[in-house]
């Protein structure tokens, strides 16, 4: 099935490698509307120098620059042979915030994916993860993928998609499982392999006399249990790969550490995890696992919200 991706641009080095991201994520068939945001040059500081500052032409400039932004765009992704096209947002007109703008662009679009950049430009404010793009994951209601400024750029290479190896984070939560589902598919269309990383997160430290191995077996099984339906589900696809079990203990590293580790040891193109689900005994939230992973990875992770569609 073609997807449509929404891909938002500014013109900073971090959208630019998120525009070579979506051109590695998209296979033939797929729409990418490349959209920039101009927003509105009247703000705090602005307006106190309104008197010398010709505004309506910053803003003209604004627009003007937006273009070039958007024309560079859809231009780079014909030319790898994908079907692009440009929209103009003026946030002045529409009296809405960036976030605002991209949750309702991709509802009135029908979009399939929304790919930002982060710790890039957005008009005059950044695209930082905490801000803008923290504000449009929270808001949406489809995949959204998180190309950061450390991740790495890469050229489309073949016909059916980029990707060779794709890493998801599993646990025995529906919204993992769904996310497990998406990656799936993910590597399916592109012919890549598929790992799943289960992190065990060890309960503890316990009271003195108290004997944990009971619990502990306990969390080893669900984990067991987690490999097994993983390992049946690939080999029913057809896509070659492997159940990975991490495990930590309750003092040191984070389940986000192992699985930000375990994408750097696969060489993964892009990490996929659900957001809201839950992790042994702490949750896969916006502010931890998820947020801590998407800030260190150092490769594009792509977060699948509680009710985004399945795949």
């Amino acid at each position: 099935m073609n997807k449509r991706i929404l891909l938002a641009t500014d013109g900073s080095e971090s959208s630019r490698r998120a525009l070579r991201e979506a051109a590695a994520f998209a296979c033939r068939g797929d729409t990418i509307r490349v959209i920039h945001m101009v927003e509105d040059p009247v703000n705090l500081l602005t307006s106190a120098f309104s008197k010398v500052i010709d505004l309506e032409q910053v803003r003209r400039d604004m627009q003007t620059e937006g273009e070039e932004h958007l024309a560079r765009a859809v231009l780079y992704l014909r030319e790898e042979g994908l079907d692009a096209e440009a929209h103009l947002l003026d946030l002045r007109t529409t009296g809405e915030t960036v976030p605002e703008a991209m949750t309702r662009e991709a509802n009135e679009w029908s979009a399939d994916i929304i790919i930002v950049g982060t710790h890039g430009r957005s008009g005059v404010r950044r695209a930082m993860l905490g801000s803008i793009a923290e504000q449009i994951l929270r808001n949406a209601q489809i995949p959204v993928m998180l190309v950061s400024g450390e991740a790495r750029p890469h050229e489309p290479q073949r016909a059916d998609g980029h990707y060779e190896r794709v890493l998801v984070a599993l646990d025995d939560s529906e919204t993992a499982r769904r996310a497990f589902d998406y990656a799936l598919a993910l590597a399916r269309t592109h012919t890549a392999s598929l790992r799943a990383v289960h992190v065990l997160d060890m309960p503890g430290p316990f009271l003195a006399g108290f004997d944990p191995e009971p619990l502990l077996n306990a969390v080893r099984a669900v984990g067991d249990q987690v490999r097994t339906w993983a390992t049946h589900k690939m080999r029913e696809a057809g896509v070659p790969g492997e159940v990975e079990i991490r495990e930590i203990q309750p003092i040191g590293e984070g389940v986000a550490d192992q699985i930000v580790a375990a994408g750097k040891d696969a060489d993964a193109d892009v990490i996929v995890l659900g957001t809201h689900g839950r992790r042994g005994f702490r949750r896969f939230t916006l502010g931890s696992v998820a947020e801590d992973t998407a800030r260190h990875a150092g490769r594009p992770v792509l977060l699948l919200p509680a009710l985004a569609p399945s795949p």
